[in-house]
């Protein structure tokens, strides 16, 4: 401890500091302590606080392990300071507050009072933290919030006064008057001006500036934590934020209202006009109701500078920005009478499933799309999308693709997931000697001989008797072996001397061979030591590996969550599979198989039925996709019909970046890929090909000589499926966290000849294996015209043709081709 009055500085004497994480799925080893560590480098950064990290800690939820950790850092170790980190929320094992106050002996209430503040700055839900600050001795206490930017934040706002209260507490006399005397110099400012300055800059921060509306990543480290988000930070939920300005602000007229990104909504009448800076997507005959406004409805927007067509310029390439301009949910068309509830249970999925509550109210506003569809006349007559190559296309979407968050699931539930952890061993495996066939445990310097038998070792108990020279033990298959043995001799190396009278015990047995010590025995940790690593990091998880975890004892895992993927079929001429067929119409096919294509690989699917060819259907179904979807596949709507609205939709009323338009490729040439960057997430929209619009053929049933009755030909559900296989399911691989999600590519022979196209093909075939030869041989499927349904039956390959030269124009039969496997083999 240092004199009273001595002089302290960095150099002679840094702050000694302790950080203490208090939470029960970091203890347990089932989250990362990434809020602990992070305050550490905080603490240590020099132009911050330049302390030095003396202690570090994680207990669990446990008023006694907290306060004997805290009591230890204060009296034994005499630490300047203390940061906890946790435990400081509403939820029933939240108990770091209530530990604090047994331990401290004088409270430091402005402490706390700072970071309630800084908080609230943020959001009102900032109310629901209870942090402590105190003393004990010469340390200084100070609760902090349980998430990574909670508690960085909360440590910034008390940062100023920290290195004054430290000096304090440690009586460093001379910097300490060095202080007060800088501070007796500062010019006190008159009151009327520091409140005038005060509100307009409140004014003018809520007006240009705003709560930033993002649904922040710590979220995942708190579900992680095994808890509701605001129980360890209120500075982030799943629901959007929701400024006080605006649950406070009551509306009366809504002449001309503005949802604006990073805050509430802009109020008229507040300025001449809205700020350049956000965009208006209303008009005076169709008004946001009062009622959306005063809840804070905030949709972030989208930048000019978002607009590039290709991966390299557009900044949303690189980072997932929050972006979602107005425009993307245009002014729903309302009447006075309407008004927007937001159910409690809606706003808890929103919560739970990580949807931000301003994407789900948008999702479920009826949308009006601004697509003009009136000027049929003036629409392309070729492509504005440039032909992508298949190698680029594939590529692009790899790169625009993200890898999800993480989640802690029981591991019965792990197959097919990837592993965002290291996996130790907690034990020896076996975790005693343990003999390998059913025979007898020998002394092996014993040697051949006639021995008693005195009992026998079964798997699943010990063995209290020690073997002495000339004596062994029967054994079982895994049994331990017993004190005094050193070695398994088999059965069959054995001959019975000596019974029971009624033949239940073996009483004497000649050892026919010599044994050598550890002949037949596993010692401990002869299959796994205790601390291995047994699953790294990114192991993809099958039923071999959930065995494994089940062996070590681990039963909690953290994993990459699985992509959830939303489907759709677009066409005014589909009905559904339990429909009648009706003149013009057709059954819709393509859903049904894009969805059991998703399914059998494991993820999980949302319906989102049939979308009719309208601008409007289609945006507020692509809403719905969005708000509950990682991923949308949409069939139809892509090609250049009159009626193919849907890369309108995603430019014009989205603003997504459409990143391919058509790709060189049979079949598949109108794929499209575009991405949206909403509060912080990446989701991802593959629009597919899906049905023709017109190909319609008289019936030889007619209802009148005059009338025929007109019945439509499937399109292309072909072509679907096999870029669904191409793009979609290498996508959502990596969205899982599969370190290559590439799709598996085989050698096989051609069981044909096949005509080349002069675009790549993938050419649907059958792979099977003709005795020992090495390599299968492809069968096609027939008929590969992109409509043809039948042509995908029992299909488990695609053959991946090179386009026609002038020096081949076919491949002949016996040729090596690449295959690539969509289906079981």
């Amino acid at each position: 401890m240092a004199a009273d009055g001595m002089v302290l500085t960095n150099h002679d004497h840094q702050t000694r500091v302790g950080i203490l994480t208090v939470s029960d799925s970091c203890f347990k080893n089932l989250a990362e302590d990434r809020s602990g560590v992070n305050l550490k480098d905080l603490v240590h950064d020099p132009s911050l606080l330049g302390g030095v990290i003396s202690a570090y800690k994680i207990v669990p939820d446990e008023i006694d392990e907290i306060k004997e950790t805290l009591l230890d850092w204060c009296d034994d170790q005499e630490l300047n300071l203390i940061l906890t980190t946790g435990g400081t929320g509403f939820a029933p094992r939240d108990v770091t507050p209530e530990a604090t106050r047994e331990v401290i002996e004088r409270e430091a209430p402005g402490m706390a009072l700072a970071m309630l503040m800084g908080s609230l700055n943020v959001t009102p839900l900032g109310m629901l933290s209870r942090p402590v600050c105190g003393i004990r001795g010469k340390t200084l206490i100070i609760n902090l919030p349980g998430s990574k930017k909670g508690s960085q934040e909360c440590f910034q706002f008390i940062l100023p006064a920290l290195p004054h209260a430290i000096d304090l507490l440690r009586e460093a006399t001379v910097r300490v008057k060095s202080t007060h005397a800088a501070l007796e110099q500062l010019p006190s400012p008159s009151p009327l001006l520091t409140n005038t300055h005060s509100n307009m800059h409140s004014n003018t921060h809520t007006m240009e500036r705003g709560t930033q509306c993002e649904e922040e990543e710590d979220e995942e480290e708190d579900r992680r934590r095994g808890r509701h988000a605001h129980n360890h930070h209120h500075h982030q939920h799943g629901s959007s934020h929701i400024t006080a300005a605006a649950i406070a602000a009551k509306v009366t007229s809504t002449s001309h209202a503005v949802v604006m990104a990073k805050g509430g909504p802009y109020l008229p009448g507040t300025t001449s006009s809205p700020p350049s800076h956000f965009t208006c997507s209303c008009t005076h005959e169709q008004q946001i109701p009062d009622s959306i406004i005063s809840r804070g409805v905030q949709v972030l927007p989208r930048d000019s500078a978002s607009l590039s067509s290709t991966p390299s310029e557009s900044p949303r390439a690189t980072q997932a920005t929050s972006r979602l301009s107005t425009a993307s949910c245009p002014t729903p068309k309302v009447h006075t009478n309407i008004q927007l509830y937001i159910a409690t249970a809606n706003l808890h999925y929103c919560t739970k499933y990580r949807y931000s509550t301003a994407l789900y109210i948008v999702a479920h506003l009826p949308c009006h799309s601004a697509v003009d569809i009136s000027k049929v006349a003036r629409r392309h007559r070729m492509s504005p999308f440039p032909l992508t190559s298949m190698d680029k296309a594939f590529i692009t979407v790899l790169e625009m693709t993200p890898i999800l968050g993480i989640e802690v699931i029981n591991y019965r539930d792990g197959l097919g997931r990837v592993l965002a952890q290291e996996i130790y061993a907690k034990d020896n495996l076996p975790p005693f000697p343990a003999s390998v066939k059913d025979g007898y445990a020998v002394r092996a310097a014993d040697g051949p001989g006639d021995r008693f038998i005195m009992g026998e070792s079964q798997a699943g108990q010990q063995p209290t008797h020690t073997v002495m020279p000339g004596q062994v033990m029967r054994v079982t298959t895994g049994a331990p072996i017993p004190c005094g043995a050193d070695a398994v001799v088999q059965v069959e190396d054995t001959e019975l001397l000596r019974e029971s009278e009624d033949g239940t015990e073996e009483l004497e047995v000649r050892i026919m061979v010599q044994a050598r010590p550890g002949q037949d025995i596993r010692p401990i940790g002869h299959d796994i030591r205790r601390g291995e690593c047994v699953l790294s990091k990114g192991t993809h998880m099958g039923p071999s590996e959930i065995g494994l975890l089940a062996t070590v004892g681990v039963t909690e895992v953290s994993v990459h969550k699985f992509p959830v993927v939303a489907v759709m079929s677009t066409g005014n001429e589909l009905l559904n599979p339990e429909d009648d067929l009706h003149p013009g119409k057709i059954r819709d096919s393509n859903r049904s198989t894009l969805l059991a294509t998703i399914q059998e690989h494991g993820y999980p699917t949302i319906n989102l039925g049939i979308v009719g060819d309208n601008p409007d259907d289609l945006l507020s179904a692509l809403h719905e996709g969005i708000s509950r979807a990682d991923v949308i596949i949409t069939s139809g709507g892509v090609s250049m019909g009159e009626k193919d609205y849907l890369k309108q939709v995603l430019d014009i009323d989205l603003h997504a970046q459409i990143h391919f338009g058509r790709v060189f490729m049979k079949p598949g040439l109108p794929t499209t890929f575009a991405t949206v960057d909403i509060d912080g997430a990446r989701k991802l929209i593959f629009a597919l090909p899906g049905t023709t619009s017109a190909s319609i053929l008289p019936c030889i049933h007619t209802q009148t000589p005059c009338n025929p009755v007109l019945c439509c030909l499937p399109g292309n559900p072909v072509s679907a499926v096999v870029t669904c296989n191409l793009f979609v399911i290498p996508a959502l691989r990596k969205m899982q966290g599969i370190l290559d999600p590439r799709p598996t590519i085989i050698k096989a022979r051609l069981s044909c000849d096949v005509k080349l196209d002069p675009r790549p093909e993938y050419h649907r075939c059958i792979l099977t294996w003709h005795h020992q030869e090495p390599l299968p041989w492809a069968q096609s499927t027939g008929n590969q015209v992109s409509s043809r349904l039948m042509s995908m039956r029992s299909a488990n390959g695609l053959l991946m043709l090179p386009p026609k030269t002038e020096q081949y124009v076919e491949l002949h039969k016996g040729e090596v081709v690449d295959v690539m496997v969509i289906g079981r083999l």
